[in-house]
């Protein structure tokens, strides 16, 4: 039995699928396009709700979930442990976040109201918005507990 071999062709590439694409984890970038959109919206919360929206149709939501909820809570990247990964550089913080929003109640209602309509329109936001509010809280909560708080009396 002579076994006769295929002929190869030359110059032809495999192709790769797209399941075996690897994007690169990069949240410098996106944590850069966010800060610039939200500067760029000025005060108003309406825009940076419209800005969040249109921008979630083309930035990674899901992939940059924690960067996105630090940026919105926080103004910048947190690091483990609550501290800011900005190096002081005004162009990686934005101050269109709840942690130097004016602590009056409508304006705290305000925020609270881009985070329903963002998580509204990307539902699978709504599990790492609250393990980004755990990770936030953890901090803020061992700062509280070091400061008196009034005791309630028992009824």
């Amino acid at each position: 039995m002579n076994k006769h071999q295929k002929p190869v062709l030359t110059g032809q590439r495999f192709k790769t699928r797209k399941r075996d694409e690897k994007e690169k984890f990069e949240p410098t970038v996106f944590r850069d396009t966010i800060i610039q959109g939200l500067n760029e919206a000025g005060n108003d919360l309406e825009a940076v709700a419209k800005f969040l929206d249109s921008t979630g149709s083309r930035l990674d939501y899901r992939r940059y979930a924690d960067t996105l909820f630090d940026i919105l809570i926080a103004g910048s990247m947190l690091a483990p442990g609550g501290t800011r990964i900005d190096d002081n550089d005004k162009t990686k913080m934005t101050s269109h976040c709840v942690f130097s929003a004016d602590e009056h109640h409508d304006t705290i209602r305000n925020y609270a109201q881009v985070f329903n309509k963002l998580i509204r329109r990307y539902k699978y936001l709504e599990k790492a918005f609250e393990e980004e509010i755990k990770k936030v809280m953890v901090p803020v909560l061992g700062i509280l507990s070091n400061t008196p708080w009034p005791k309630k009396s028992p009824k």
